[in-house]
């Protein structure tokens, strides 16, 4: 009786899978009702209550999270969570929240594209970027003392509404933002695309030819390239690999340095692509070459966060628990993703493919409808979140269906 339940309920949650892939535009065969991502939970996030003993704050009945920091009238990056039994959120004597509504509110928000503005009294005191768009504001709320804030937003996620929470520390005592003074403004995200440019048809035609070249003749069609446009990018990293493949390996690297000095846009996607790149493997531990490529630098732009070990990236599976998730991105902006997981004799292995896109925080991956218009139904959004050192990427199917999965290390 017991393992009938659990087979039921093992079925509930499978379909709840089914259901969410499917609202993401993908094509599941029936083997995948058996299976789940991750384990799942209901994401109508509420708050539900502020710490009387520390900075914290309680989501919902059991995972107590850390407030952003408010820093001149600005708050960066999302909350970090974690889920803790009942004995040590009781121990953080949590308060219920003050709702701000009606003439006598202190505070109130309101949102505008993926932007948060809080004011207190009429003077905005903090900004912040989610990182998916935001549908409104649902609900303001406050702590006795008026040192944290706490907002319930509706933000649309995979094509569903869903309801989410922030929280804004103040400082003790609410004094650490002065309000008589105009914060400022939430710095711009980095563009998603890069710049269109004007390409000179000469250029254009001789990178074709370079592209067609035949052994022997490959290094000097590249030379002609970069001899018409001496910024060219795919031109210096390709005559570093001829270099490469004539032993020339400090000619190669002295290219590589002259790639990382440029200024072109594309600059750094081919710097990346060298670093694994089977060519440059003699070379792969001169300080030099890992200078020039930014092997050992820690990532500074959103494409560098994605692709800078390589663009691939694994969550370990667990049998009947959490798939075995692993996410390829390539620097043309196409992925391939492929979910494998095993339970009670039962498999699902199903891999899909479509591009990818830089999207403030994160990135977006799209799988397109065969036939149709790309809608938001067809793509799952990603954001970047610290773990350690390094990054890790929240991927988001659904309204309850995510994945976490982490650089893979070559």
């Amino acid at each position: 009786m017991q393992e009938r339940g659990a087979s039921q309920m093992n079925a509930n949650r499978a379909m709840t899978v089914f259901m969410a892939m499917r609202s993401f535009g993908l094509r599941v065969g029936l083997i995948g009702l058996g299976v789940l991502l991750v384990p799942l939970a209901a994401h109508a996030d509420k708050l539900g209550g502020f710490s009387g003993v520390d900075r914290p704050y309680l989501v919902n009945q059991d995972r107590v999270c850390k407030p952003l920091t408010v820093t001149e009238g600005a708050a960066r990056g999302t909350p970090k969570c974690e889920t803790l039994g009942a004995d040590v959120v009781a121990k953080l004597s949590m308060k219920d929240p003050i709702l701000q509504e009606g003439a006598k509110a202190t505070f109130a928000a309101k949102a505008s594209g993926r932007t948060i503005t809080v004011a207190r009294n009429g003077t905005t005191i903090v900004a912040w970027d989610a990182f998916d768009p935001i549908s409104k504001v649902v609900g303001v709320y406050t702590t006795k003392y008026e040192d944290r804030v706490g907002i319930e937003y509706l933000t649309r996620r995979a094509g569903k509404d869903v309801t989410d929470v922030v929280v804004f520390d103040l400082g003790q005592g609410g004094t650490a933002i002065d309000p008589s003074k105009t914060p400022g403004t939430t710095p711009p995200t980095t563009p998603t695309t890069t710049p269109p440019v004007v390409v000179d048809p000469k250029v254009t035609k001789a990178v074709a030819d370079a592209r067609k070249a035949t052994k022997g003749k490959i290094l000097a069609a590249w030379q002609a390239v970069l001899a018409i446009d001496a910024t060219h990018s795919e031109a210096m990293y390709r005559i570093a690999q001829q270099h490469m493949s004539a032993k020339k390996s400090a000619d190669a690297i002295a290219m590589l340095q002259r790639l990382a000095a440029s200024t072109a846009p594309d600059a750094i996607e081919w710097a990346i692509e060298a670093r694994f790149d089977a060519a440059f493997a003699p070379v792969r531990a001169d300080p030099a070459f890992r200078t020039a490529t930014g092997l050992d630098r820690k990532a500074t732009t959103p494409y560098e966060r994605i692709m800078a070990l390589g663009g691939k990236w694994e969550q370990t599976g667990t049998s009947c628990d959490k798939a075995e998730v692993r996410l390829d991105t390539l620097r043309d902006r196409s992925f391939k993703l492929r979910v494998k997981t095993a339970c009670q004799g039962q498999s699902f292995d199903h891999t899909w493919k479509g591009s990818w896109e830089l999207d403030g925080a994160g990135i977006k991956l799209v799988v397109p409808t065969r036939g149709q218009a790309v809608t938001d139904k067809d793509a799952m959004s990603c954001r970047f979140e610290p773990k350690g050192d390094e990054d890790q990427l929240h991927c988001f199917i659904g309204r309850d269906l995510d994945f976490v999965v982490l650089p893979t290390r070559r």
